[in-house]
């Protein structure tokens, strides 16, 4: 393929996949990743459009242009995809803004040194390599955790190969003019172009999706204050585990706790405090918990425990130091004493007992803790003759 079919090509693709994008423009908001994608596809738009016109017309000193908004292209694109990825701070984009300053910098100088443009197309391409190496090592090392992640970085780390390749060209385009190496280093440039334009996007937009339905998973999934499972996720995900405890004929227990007179803090100290305090009980609970116990948040301040394979006395002494670990709690580098009541159950039964009742038979145990003094833990038993009681809402 000739140099101009080339950049027709190149320019249709690239003009289509803008053109797409702003037919999609409302899901584009302030906030959007896709909004510094596009930006950059546009960017380069203009650098192809510019390279066409050039041939076209036989148009002279459209290298430099070219050079400078590649650069700035290929910056948003690295940027675009480090927002996907959620890396992106003032801190980066700043890294970023200077290695664009600093390469077309040097771009200028060289081009005002060398009457050719190799050289500066060589520290371009170069620049061009540097700027995706980081989203690369994200999405393939440190952040792979799905095939399309993977694969997506795959194909940028195979822009890479073709930039520092383009660049290693231009610097010894006289030594390997017209030999096999050059036409193969050419062949790759290009080809890897068209691969990123194409799948390069449709990966973009695919990874954009990915992260939206994580994203709406979590906040599904988890309770925006804490950080810990909400109701639903703790219940869908303790069912399994006490229908394996009554397979396995192993015991289990599960805790209810509830933060001692929180809505006195609320109201003395503001629910901002409040806020605090139950995001610091969290965080107390569980450090003090194993990757095999379940923790959630059932509702203000009302919170739940599954622990897995938990007799009476491991899940006694847990307990009390989850009671024990809350005491002398500092929210905003002032003392803000709290405590908290623990209803306790432990089952072992080859049948599995619902959730709810076990829900019913702590409550029952709160209860007492609540009416004995607070700051202490009741244990409750499968058999309690009290849950058929009308008993008042702890």
């Amino acid at each position: 393929m000739d140099f101009e079919t080339m950049l027709v090509c190149l320019f249709i693709v690239n003009f289509f996949t803008v053109l797409f994008m702003l037919s999609h423009r409302s899901y584009y908001t302030k906030g959007s990743v896709l909004r510094p994608y596009i930006i950059a596809k546009v960017i380069q738009l203009l650098a192809w459009m510019l390279l066409l016109t050039e041939a076209a017309v036989e148009l002279r000193g459209m290298q430099l242009p070219v050079m400078l908004i590649s650069l700035a292209g290929g910056m948003m694109e690295a940027l675009a995809l480090l927002k996907l990825l959620g890396v992106y701070n003032a801190g980066i984009r700043r890294v970023y803004y200077r290695l664009a300053g600093i390469s077309g910098a040097g771009v200028l100088l060289l081009a005002g040194l060398y009457p050719s443009a190799e050289s500066a197309g060589a520290l371009t391409a170069v620049a061009g390599a540097a700027m995706i190496i980081y989203p690369v090592y994200l999405l393939c090392m440190k952040l792979g955790e799905t095939p399309l992640q993977k694969l997506t970085g795959l194909l940028y780390g195979l822009a890479i190969i073709a930039l520092l390749g383009q660049a290693v060209h231009l610097l010894y385009a006289q030594p390997l003019a017209g030999s096999a190496a050059s036409r193969w280093l050419q062949e790759f440039f290009y080809i890897s172009l068209y691969l990123l334009m194409f799948l390069g996007t449709a990966g973009y937009m695919l990874l954009s999706r990915e992260y939206t339905y994580a994203e709406l998973e979590r906040v599904a999934t988890y309770d925006e204050l804490t950080g810990i499972l909400n109701r639903r996720a703790f219940v869908v995900r303790a069912r399994p585990l006490i229908a394996e405890a009554a397979r396995a004929d192993e015991p289990f227990s599960f805790l209810l706790l509830d933060v001692d007179h929180f809505k006195q803090i609320n109201d003395t100290f503001g629910h901002e405090t409040g806020d605090k305090v139950l995001w610091d009980f969290s965080r107390k609970i569980e450090a003090q918990l194993s990757s095999s116990d379940l923790f959630g948040r059932f509702g203000g301040e009302e919170f739940a425990v599954l622990l897995h394979r938990a007799d009476e006395t491991a899940s006694t002494g847990l307990a009390e130091r989850l009671r024990r670990c809350v005491l002398g709690a500092v929210i905003d580098d002032t003392l803000l004493p709290y405590t908290v009541s623990i209803g306790v159950v432990t089952i072992r039964s080859d049948k599995r007992v619902p959730l709810d009742r076990l829900y019913k038979l702590t409550d029952l145990a709160l209860y007492e803790a609540k009416q004995t003094g607070r700051n202490r833990v009741v244990r409750t038993y499968e058999h309690s003759s009290l849950l058929d009681e009308k008993v008042p809402s702890s």
